[in-house]
């Protein structure tokens, strides 16, 4: 399983130790200023590999190729410079440590330099070694007035220029090690990798798929966040697919497992490659959902401009789709798209418009709530600043039926406990009700609210006997914890009393509560006839809790008041046997019963009819005959 099965094996193969010191470099810069052949002189690596690339001696696509070094393994991702096939650059760029910005010390800083760079710096990358290509085209003077005007490119952006090195391939023959390479690779070996953002959850897209005999479905794609392990469950987010992973590489070597800055391939199971395309995001199931809207912060590049409800492409990871824009403040737009958008809370995205790159940002809400333009403008920039208290906050306000942070990873970029560090917090401060157990917030109206909506079940019934539990049945969107605390403030407010683990009326008039729901479920069976409803519904009926209803109509089942003849229906001992005598007298009469002849005595659903039939096969004397016809064992006498 190789990542590139068209790609040379790297004469040094032995065993990698240094995974974790590894990166990833990215080749940038203008069209036909050597990256290509730069690569080629690296690592022997021959970019152009489609018969029209070598046709016309461009890069049409992403290649990649990779040089062991005693201390680190680069990988390199050589990316087109021509301004057509940018799409494929941001696509290559995402994922690397490093940019290798090449400028030919000839033609010196051209459109697509600028671009690139500009690209990549919107993509966080934050380091760059700029290579002088053709440096023997150039006079000294030349060369000297090209890295002056290449350090003033870097001054406008924040990406750091690490170093500018002259290079040429003119004058090396096979016999004689190119001067330039041996300076170049020291660099890349001993440069500091930089800190990646630790998204809290496996972030790998794919940017090819293809079959290998005898192995199945192979990805190959960069490993941005997480660790991938061999077996591990993944799931495929644009369509919604779990898969596993068999076996995995890291440049032509298996691996038990992954670690960012790596080019991975990935044998796949549960999958093949014609459902899958480039960008389509690998994570862990539970982790990510899409979003056909998102809220975003965008910085134009120089001499761009916005434009309100305009169409733009968004480059995302290694995916791209097509996007319409709405501009809400300075700054801050919304993204709305026919297909869902899987975004990360701060991930950097370039926005672009046909060939044109207009700029780019990040994610700020990757899981869009429905709110007004007012509302929504404070909470972006509270995001923006990173100041989740006050975004929580408002979050609360907004969802008034619950506020859950069990998605904090992909929309704060939080694990739950920092969420619930915060969220305690402002439940400390009396800012916000927080269920620690559910990871729910409540704005504190919620509570008042609930309070009122008691004490209004206890005007109606006087002998309601609630509970938490009880309460959440009528209230699926509060916290059992919620719920409780509500009722516990009413008993300290002196509006409500409590018995144990439920919660009376003050003028409830209930010596013992067990007897006297014992004669209320008693009495609303006998009413009931032979139709009585299912416990739970009585239970509802007579605002009480659930479990003592079960300890109730176990008790009447006990004093044998009340009969069991189904799971869910309880019907009175007495109308049992009128209803027995009922069917005894239809056997008599017409020589057997069943559904039909019973029906037309009892107008019941089929439910409670098919119930009490079978119970007639507890007596001797009565046997089935089919399945629901009854006779008399014996015969009529």
């Amino acid at each position: 399983m190789s990542e590139n099965p068209n790609k040379p094996t790297n004469s040094d193969t032995k065993s990698d130790t240094h995974t974790h010191n590894d990166i990833i470099v990215g080749l940038a810069g203008h069209i036909d200023h050597g990256k290509t052949s730069l690569i080629r002189a690296l690592n022997g690596f021959d970019g152009d590999r489609m018969q029209e690339e070598k046709e016309r001696g461009i890069t049409l696509d992403l290649s990649f190729s990779h040089l062991r070094t005693p201390t680190r393994n680069i990988a390199f991702i050589d990316v087109p410079g021509h301004e057509k096939l940018i799409r494929q650059m941001i696509a290559g760029a995402y994922g690397i440590d490093v940019l290798l910005l090449v400028v030919a010390a000839d033609d010196g800083i051209m459109p697509q330099t600028r671009e690139h760079l500009a690209i990549a710096d919107m993509l966080g990358i934050t380091q760059c070694v700029c290579v002088l290509s053709k440096a023997d085209k150039a006079t000294s003077t030349l060369i000297a007035q090209r890295k002056a005007e290449i350090t003033e490119l870097f001054s406008a952006h924040t990406i750091a220029l690490v170093e500018i090195m002259p290079f040429s391939l003119l004058g090396s023959a096979e016999s004689t090690r190119n001067p330039y390479i041996d300076p170049l690779i020291t660099l890349l070996q001993t440069l500091p990798k930089p800190k990646r953002r630790d998204y809290g959850m496996v972030v790998y897209y794919i940017d090819r798929a293809f079959s290998v005999a005898g192995a199945g479905c192979v990805v190959t794609g960069t490993l941005v966040s997480g660790e991938i392990a061999k077996s591990q469950d993944l799931l495929i987010c644009e369509i919604q697919k779990q898969v596993q992973v068999r076996n995995l590489q890291i440049h032509d070597e298996d691996h038990a497992h992954a670690t960012p800055s790596h080019r991975v391939a990935l044998n796949l199971t549960h999958t093949n490659p014609h459902e899958l395309q480039r960008g389509f995001l690998l994570t862990q199931k539970g982790f990510v959902r899409g979003a056909n809207l998102i809220d975003v912060w965008v910085r134009c590049f120089e001499g761009m401009n916005l434009r309100h409800n305009a169409n733009y492409e968004l480059y995302i990871g290694a995916r791209h789709l097509s996007v319409r824009l709405n501009i809400l403040d300075d700054g801050l737009c919304s993204l709305s798209s026919k297909e869902p958008i899987f975004a990360l809370f701060m991930q950097p995205f370039i926005l672009r418009d046909g060939n044109v790159s207009v700029g780019g940002g990040v994610v700020l809400n990757p899981i869009n709530d429905p709110i007004k333009k007012k509302t929504k403008i404070p909470l972006l920039q509270a995001l923006v600043k990173r100041d989740f208290p006050q975004a929580f906050k408002i979050l609360t306000h907004i969802h008034r039926h619950g506020f859950g942070v069990v998605s904090s990873t992909q929309r704060f970029g939080l694990s739950h406990q920092e969420s619930s560090v915060i969220l305690q917090n402002l439940h400390e401060e009396g800012a916000v009700f927080f269920d620690q157990r559910e990871l729910v917030a409540y704005p504190m109206s919620e509570i008042e609210w609930l309070k009122n909506a008691i004490l209004d079940i206890f005007i109606k019934n006087k002998h309601a006997l609630l509970s938490a539990q009880s309460l959440q049945l009528k209230y699926k969107w509060a916290s059992l914890q919620l719920l409780q605390s509500a009722l516990s403030e009413l008993v300290a407010q002196r509006f409500i009393l409590q018995r144990d683990s439920l919660f009376l009326a003050k003028n409830n008039g209930i010596d013992d509560i067990e007897e006297f729901l014992e004669d209320r479920i008693y009495t609303l069976l006998s009413e009931q006839g032979y139709a009585p409803i299912a416990p739970y519904n009585l239970y509802d009926s007579l605002e009480i809790d659930r479990k003592l209803g079960d300890k109730i109509l176990k008790r009447l089942s006990k004093s044998q008041k009340v009969l069991r003849v189904a799971h869910n229906l309880f019907i009175t001992t007495d109308s049992m046997s009128k209803l027995t005598a009922i069917m005894r007298e239809i056997i008599h009469t017409h020589g057997y019963i069943d559904i039909a002849l019973l029906r037309s005595v009892l107008p019941l659903s089929r439910k409670y009819l098919i119930n009490y039939l079978e119970y007639l096969d507890k007596f001797g004397d009565i046997s089935k005959d089919g399945e629901n016809r009854r006779v008399l064992r014996y015969g009529l006498s």
